[in-house]
């Protein structure tokens, strides 16, 4: 769906608008000799789960971003933080392209071009709604829950050469809601905390064909 809005960003909202299909579940937990589930094992199953469902809604929103400008972008959020969503875990990523980048005053054309091709690439397309006069956004919400991403925005607010102002694209995306515990999959993403760090590791800017950073802590 391509919006248009007013000035600023709009809200994120956590919620999809999309009918969000969980594609797989959880393995069955491992069994010890005992008989009785190996919490080290289901553990580490559940981490390399998780993995595997970021590194999929990345690649999806990577080829978006790809399609729009194949350099660096800015980081907002990550993306590899689970958060909870009913009873499971989710990620939120947030992008931002370049300070200064600019369209050269094809950015709705582009945007326009950007919902061809994410409709004909498997995405579903909310429908547009119609707004008034004077409203400057261009918004795209879209979801492919076979890739894992249950909604995505594309919001550009375009620059005004006239005007001196430049281009401003932000790309929010949250995936599907998977079975697991985001509390247990964040612990051992990042260890025990014991003090704000000081160098989470993230990095201000990614290209959008970069691996994504998820690896399980390690002490010292």
């Amino acid at each position: 769906m391509i919006l248009r809005r007013r000035g600023s960003f709009p809200a994120f909202v956590a919620s999809t608008i999309l009918a969000a299909t969980v594609l797989t579940g959880c393995g069955s937990p491992q069994v010890s000799p005992s008989g009785t589930p190996n919490a080290t094992s289901t553990g580490a199953a559940s981490f390399e789960e998780a993995k595997a469902v970021n590194l999929e809604f990345k690649t999806a929103v990577a080829d978006v971003q790809k399609h729009l400008f194949d350099g660096e972008w800015r980081v907002g959020e990550y993306g590899d933080v689970p958060e909870s969503c009913g009873d499971g875990y989710q990620f939120f990523l947030r992008r931002k392209l370049p300070q200064g980048f600019s369209f050269d005053g094809q950015g709705p054309e582009r945007m326009a071009e950007l919902s061809s091709w994410i409709g004909a690439n498997g995405w579903q397309i909310a429908p547009s709604p119609t707004y008034g006069e004077g409203i400057d956004n261009v918004v795209i919400v879209a979801g492919k829950p076979e890739a894992r991403v249950a909604r995505l925005d594309v919001d550009l607010l375009p620059g005004v050469a006239a005007e001196g102002t430049v281009d401003v694209l932000e790309i929010r995306a949250t995936s599907t809601c998977e079975p697991g515990d985001a509390a247990g999959i964040l612990d051992q993403l990042r260890g025990p905390l014991t003090a704000v760090p000081e160098d989470t590791g993230i990095p201000d800017l990614e290209s959008p064909d970069a691996t994504p950073l998820f690896e399980r802590f390690e002490e010292g």
